[in-house]
This record gives structure tokens, C-alpha cells and sequence, in this order.
């Protein structure tokens, strides 16, 4: 009988052993899921607040033949706009380009996106143009057009860029004929010579990458300093190969979502890991950036701040 209630006995114990290790199991899997679930708001927190901001991305970038006057010289870059705003009417935008104080800023298109351009909208209530305005009397802007003013473009003047009317009466045509009426020059299948003396822009139209014409007609004057604007940087080995010094591109957002020592996921043309993502890139003597951008796509950045780029350009 003694022996009887001892197992019993053991046997509760084990009982009650067993249920409170349930139990304790069940707990930890209930705080491993709270956990998950603040972490990821979390992420999502700070992910929102650094989208809500811009960083002010810098870069050297060393020309052993750059002549004297060009040394320290200071480029800013804007590209991917979206109309998106930073502060009131881009306020907290403006105040740190006038802090930075460039020698040039280069625009690598997609100030808005396509939608926002309806033909007889008041072309001057435009995030771009009301940014653009505000800096064009104090600083040279060259601006080149992404595939979003493209777009806008082709619909109103028609898919042969050598015949485009300027004097149509539409939003698009007001916006840029204003923009050039305030001293920004845009560079589309064209050039800026001479500029400072030292410098060349020459500008690519987005819908016309994939011809050869227009690289065909350049003919670089290599005692210049040559840079080319190109919304799309998957053309970077040709103009490379051409000889320019200094590429500048957009359109791929980062790559939208920044995998940790990997890079971007993927690019608004659904390329996974595009080539050229963000950053600087180097073929031979050229160099490209390739800017993040400030706006979104359809998709929200993650782990990828917008961005402004300073360039300084230095001979040793």
C-alpha cells in the first residue's frame, strides 16, 4: 500500500511538472510572437520617419587632369522628385541646397510622375516648378527628363523628339518653356557647351536610350570636362566607353527595398538587383552616381533613405 501511494505520488509530480513546462512553453511562444510584432512596428516606425527626412549623400571624386578652376568644384544632384515634399513647398529642401551652395545642380528627371500633369492644370502649381523657381535665381540648373516627363511628353508633342512643338498650349510644354524662361537649361538629345569655360552637359532623352543616332553625333572635345546626364544608368559602359568624365542617373530608387550587404531588390523597370543601383560606379576613368532619389514608386522605400548628392570634384 506504502509502495501504491508513493508511485502515485511521483506520478502527480511528473503531472504537475509536465503542465508547467506547458504552460511555460506556451508563455515563451506568446512573448516570441509579441516580440515579432513590436519589432516589426518598430521597423516600421523608424522606416516611416526615415522616409519622412533626406540624407545629403557626398562624394569626392578625383580628376588628375582637372584643370585648377575646377578643383572643388561642387555639383548637387536631384533626381526622382515625384513631387514629394520635404517641409512646406520643400522648405527644409531649399534651406539645405542653400547650406550645401553649389557651383551647378544637375536635375536627373522625374520631378513628378506622369499622373500629375492633366493638360490645362495651372502648370506653376507643380511641386517641381515651385522648387525649381525658387532656386533657379540663385544657382545654373541643367535638367534632363526621366521616363515620367517623358511619358507627358509624348503624349502631348508626339514620339519624334526632333519634331516637338514648344509653342503647343499644354501643361507640359508651359512647365519646361517657363523653367527655361527663369535660366534652366535642359539638355535632351542635346548639349550645354562651354559652360564656365570647362564644362560640357550633354543630356539623353529617356525614349530615345536605346538608339544610336545621338551617340553617334557626339563628338567629345576631350580638353573639356564632359558630363552626361542620363536618367536610366544602365547606359554607363557606353558613355564610359565614349569618354565621358562623370555620368549621372536616377530611375532605379535605390533598388526600393535595401537588403543588408546585398543592395537594392529591385528596380522600377521589375529587374531584380539591378547592376547599377545607387552610389558610385567606375569604368576605366569615368565615373558614374547613381542617385536614390527623394520620391517613391508604387512601392515604399525600405532600409533606403531619400536622398540629395553632393559632388566635389578635386584634381589630387
Amino acid at each position: 500500500m506504502h509502495k501504491f501511494l508513493n508511485i502515485k505520488s511521483k506520478y502527480k509530480y511528473y503531472e504537475r511538472k509536465t503542465l508547467l513546462k506547458n504552460i511555460k512553453k506556451k508563455h515563451s511562444r506568446i512573448w516570441a510572437v509579441i516580440l515579432i510584432i513590436l519589432s516589426i512596428f518598430t521597423i516600421i516606425g523608424i522606416n516611416n520617419k526615415m522616409n519622412k527626412n533626406f540624407v545629403i549623400k557626398e562624394e569626392t571624386l578625383i580628376y588628375e587632369k582637372l584643370p585648377e578652376s575646377l578643383n572643388n568644384y561642387k555639383i548637387l544632384q536631384l533626381s526622382d522628385l515625384h513631387s514629394k515634399e520635404f517641409g512646406k513647398n520643400n522648405k527644409d529642401l531649399i534651406n539645405s541646397i542653400k547650406k550645401i551652395n553649389p557651383d551647378l545642380i544637375l536635375v536627373t528627371g522625374d520631378m513628378f510622375t506622369v499622373s500629375d500633369i492633366s493638360i490645362d492644370m495651372n502648370e506653376e502649381d507643380l511641386v517641381p516648378y515651385q522648387l525649381l523657381s525658387k532656386l533657379a535665381p540663385h544657382y545654373k540648373i541643367v535638367y534632363v527628363s526621366g521616363n515620367h516627363e517623358e511619358g507627358k511628353d509624348i503624349i502631348y508633342n508626339g514620339d519624334d523628339y526632333t519634331t516637338r512643338d514648344r509653342s503647343k498650349n499644354n501643361a507640359y510644354n508651359r512647365y519646361r518653356n517657363k523653367l527655361e524662361s527663369l535660366g534652366v537649361a535642359f539638355v535632351e538629345n542635346s548639349s550645354l557647351q562651354n559652360y564656365n569655360d570647362f564644362i560640357n552637359i550633354y543630356g539623353v532623352y529617356f525614349e530615345s536610350m536605346e538608339k544610336d543616332e545621338y551617340y553617334e553625333s557626339i563628338n567629345l572635345d576631350k580638353t573639356k570636362f564632359n558630363i552626361m546626364l542620363c536618367h536610366d544608368p544602365k547606359h554607363f559602359h557606353t558613355f564610359a566607353n565614349m569618354g565621358f568624365d562623370l555620368t549621372l542617373s536616377g530611375h532605379v530608387h535605390g533598388g526600393i527595398i535595401r537588403i543588408p550587404l546585398v543592395g537594392g531588390l529591385f528596380s522600377p523597370d521589375r529587374t531584380f538587383f539591378p547592376k547599377y543601383d545607387k552610389g558610385i560606379y567606375k569604368i576605366n576613368n569615368s565615373y558614374m552616381n547613381v542617385s536614390a532619389g527623394l520620391g517613391d514608386s508604387i512601392l515604399k522605400r525600405v532600409f533606403n533613405p531619400p536622398e540629395i548628392n553632393v559632388i566635389t570634384l578635386k584634381n589630387k
